[in-house]
């Protein structure tokens, strides 16, 4: 299979799992905290993500420069401690079938932020596009009244929508990065971790699990097995 054909392939499955992550999300929130579903779902990712380099054989790719750490920490704090803080509060606030078609606007974000910061050009067509897309993100938002504007949880629609800023951040400010896509992924988690902790300790404790609460923070991030790091990702 040519890269092309992978990429397509990597895509569509990434489509087909993140498509189940909404009901996941608002099952578990029915038993944790935003911050605490986010603590046991960064716990579980650490796990996943470690275990994968271990099963690859690929442990000595944690071994990166010193550039490369910082970097991987320190979008640790957009990627998992802030992006899915807001996240899972958008989804405390909204209906599944609401925020998540609300968070998938982030390509279309990624595509606004690369202008200024990528240098990247965009034709008339594709803003064309992109406004398009915006349009439907507010028909989603109003559920139809666009004359009346009414918001089911404007808070909710604000964070969602943020939610995307801080993602295409993250993808872009790992653009350059040289060091091992999943390594790179689990230095983000275990650098994010302490910052979660701390978020919950400081308002909501430690989690206590129920059978569906622990399943679905072991399942929240599945779509990040599926797809490809940000890391060498060209917009």
């Amino acid at each position: 299979m040519t890269n092309r054909g992978k990429a397509m392939a990597f895509g569509l499955s990434t489509v087909l799992i993140w498509s189940t992550v909404a009901s996941a999300f608002k099952i578990s929130l029915r038993h944790l905290t935003p911050a605490q579903l986010l603590l046991a779902g960064c716990a579980a990712s650490i796990v996943a993500l470690f275990g994968v380099l271990a099963f690859q054989k690929r442990l000595h790719t944690l071994k990166m420069s010193s550039r490369e750490l910082l970097r991987a920490a320190l979008l640790g704090i957009l990627n998992p401690f802030l992006y899915y803080l807001i996240l899972f509060k958008a989804y405390d606030l909204l209906p599944a079938q609401e925020a998540q078609p609300l968070n998938y606007t982030w390509a279309v974000t990624l595509s606004l932020l690369s202008i200024p910061l990528l240098g990247q050009k965009m034709t008339l067509r594709q803003l064309a596009a992109i406004l398009i897309s915006y349009l439907g993100v507010v028909v989603i938002s109003t559920h139809g009244d666009l004359l009346g504007m009414r918001f089911s949880d404007p808070l909710g629609v604000g964070l969602a929508l943020f939610s995307t800023v801080i993602w295409a951040l993250y993808w872009i400010f790992n653009t350059n990065s040289k060091c091992d896509p999943v390594a790179g992924l689990l230095v983000n988690f275990l650098a994010g971790f302490p910052l979660i902790l701390a978020a919950c300790l400081l308002t909501d404790g430690l989690p206590d699990f129920t059978g569906p609460a622990l399943l679905g923070s072991a399942t929240w991030d599945s779509s990040k097995w599926a797809s490809p790091s940000p890391s060498g990702w060209r917009p």
